[in-house]
């Protein structure tokens, strides 16, 4: 009579920690490879600070643990990118945004607005107020005398799509949180561990169409 064979057990619990490494191989894939879909939503949002539900609440989002809500939304003509920071009384952002292969804008937004954008390895210097077919909301002054503003816990972006006409964007963002006193808290980079001059790992965003006029970026 043949008796069914049975591995010894070292052999069998060789098995499970092949699988765990593939496991963890594909989730750190998926997890460095982030894309959301943005669709259209029919309200008009007021870039004014204030996450309003009636704007807000079709939006796409993505938690920064601990730090922020990213939120994502388009009408027609524009894209609409919100950080509501969670866990400081305020916060400056820098989105930096890239259309196509190579170009890469960085959009700041604090108590000024401001673009510079990567040549050759290198960002130009600021030059503040030169926001061109995008706004956001800007902190507010408490005291001139003290130069104290107001808490700005909530950035909301405004860009329209034909400044940035391809159907494909990746971001990254700098999410500079703010004490009470104005002093800076921390900085956190989202995604993780990604590099203002290369796009590799940055969040994607795919919209279903192009924008009906097209002129391309600058």
């Amino acid at each position: 009579m043949l008796w069914p064979v049975r591995l010894p057990q070292p052999a069998r619990l060789r098995r499970v920690p092949l699988l765990l490494l593939l496991l963890f191989i594909l989730s750190d894939a998926t997890a460095s490879d982030l894309r959301i879909l943005v669709l259209h939503v029919a309200s008009a949002v007021m870039i004014d600070g204030v996450l309003s539900k009636n704007e807000w609440q079709s939006a796409k989002r993505v938690e920064v643990p601990g730090v922020a809500t990213l939120y994502f939304q388009q009408s027609d003509e524009c894209v609409y990118i919100a950080v509501e920071y969670t866990s400081s009384p305020s916060g400056i952002v820098d989105l930096y945004v890239s259309p196509a292969e190579g170009q890469v804008y960085d959009l700041h937004a604090s108590a000024k607005l401001g673009e510079r954008k990567l040549r050759v390895n290198t960002y130009s210097d600021w030059t503040w107020w030169n926001n061109r077919d995008w706004t956001a909301n800007v902190s507010r002054v408490n005291s001139f005398e003290k130069r104290t503003f107001l808490p700005t816990r909530i950035r909301e972006y405004q860009i329209r799509r034909v400044r940035f006409p391809s159907v494909t964007w990746r971001l990254r963002f700098e999410l500079t949180g703010m004490k009470a006193n104005n002093e800076t808290q921390e900085i956190t980079i989202y995604p993780e561990g990604t590099s203002d001059k290369s796009t590799a790992g940055w969040l994607v965003l795919d919209f279903p169409d192009a924008p009906k006029s097209n002129s391309g970026s600058s």
